[in-house]
């Protein structure tokens, strides 16, 4: 009975990526899932598609009270206290290029939370990614799964993560493409990876504005929306606090979590972002 609760909640998580962007179902692990670790879907496993720009109708939100309240405490969150050094010393775990090679790799076990994170905090500290550019090809990606041309999809999907390995964009829609394609083994093995990164980010944090979630560009916390709640935002904005951070917002039916883009920063204009 167990098993068969846990496939559930399993399959409702994947159902829900993307508004229907969905890939096929990886075999289940066997750990154990907390219940703050869970990510709310449809269970009725519906394949809805819809463009970024459709209005989503709130009633075909099921669980959405239920996630809105069970969200306002993670107790799980934790403080990310690898030091920068650590990710540019060759004889870390957490030496970027040894982390690269985790994700390169594939293998969710092999990697940690603290790694993923880790090398997200070194691209952007070193300045080696484009939030802009990233952005740009996370969109066109996006658009190319909608229009069903999943292979020049996979094709911006690789270069994004070539210049982002740990990027959940990248690995969704390459998944979702992938899953299309008829290709399970590399469906199932992006999603994995997918689904690892989503957790080590809500490890590090819970998408408020005191702890907003660690990401490498702002697309990644749309992905991330769609995952936690099945919802593409209907709105999204950019504000910079008094105390100089960069807040990506994304919101839908009062359900408002925060990204730190701080790092995006000197790439706007200043009417690019609300200043409190």
């Amino acid at each position: 009975m167990k098993k068969k609760c846990f496939l559930v909640c399993f399959v409702c998580f994947m159902v829900n990526l993307s508004s229907g962007q969905a890939p096929l179902p990886p075999p289940p692990p066997t750990q154990k899932v907390k219940k703050a670790d869970l990510i709310y879907g449809d269970p009725d496993g519906k394949d809805n598609k819809k463009s970024q720009n459709s209005k989503v109708k709130a009633t075909g939100v099921k669980n959405s009270t239920k996630v809105y309240g069970e969200d306002k405490s993670q107790q799980s969150v934790q403080r990310f206290d690898v030091k920068f050094t650590e990710s540019t010393n060759p004889n870390s775990i957490y030496y970027y290029k040894n982390v690269e090679a985790l994700l390169q790799k594939g293998d969710t076990t092999a990697i940690t939370a603290a790694q993923i994170i880790s090398l997200t905090k070194y691209k952007i500290h070193s300045k080696t990614i484009n939030p802009t550019y990233l952005d740009s090809l996370a969109r066109k990606v996006y658009k190319l799964n909608e229009d069903k041309k999943y292979n020049e999809a996979i094709i911006v999907a690789k270069e994004i993560l070539s210049q982002s390995p740990n990027n959940i964009t990248g690995h969704k829609e390459l998944s979702y493409a992938y899953k299309r394609l008829g290709n399970t083994e590399l469906c199932n093995l992006h999603f994995s990876m997918m689904v690892k990164i989503i957790a080590s980010v809500f490890k590090y944090g819970e998408g408020s504005r005191e702890s907003p979630y660690i990401l490498n560009n702002f697309f990644e916390g749309v992905s991330i929306y769609e995952a936690r709640f099945g919802l593409y935002p209907q709105k999204t904005r950019l504000i910079l606090t008094k105390e100089k951070v960069l807040l990506g917002g994304y919101d839908s039916y009062h359900i408002m979590r925060f990204s730190n883009l701080t790092h995006w920063l000197p790439l706007l204009k200043p009417e690019d972002y609300k200043i409190e």
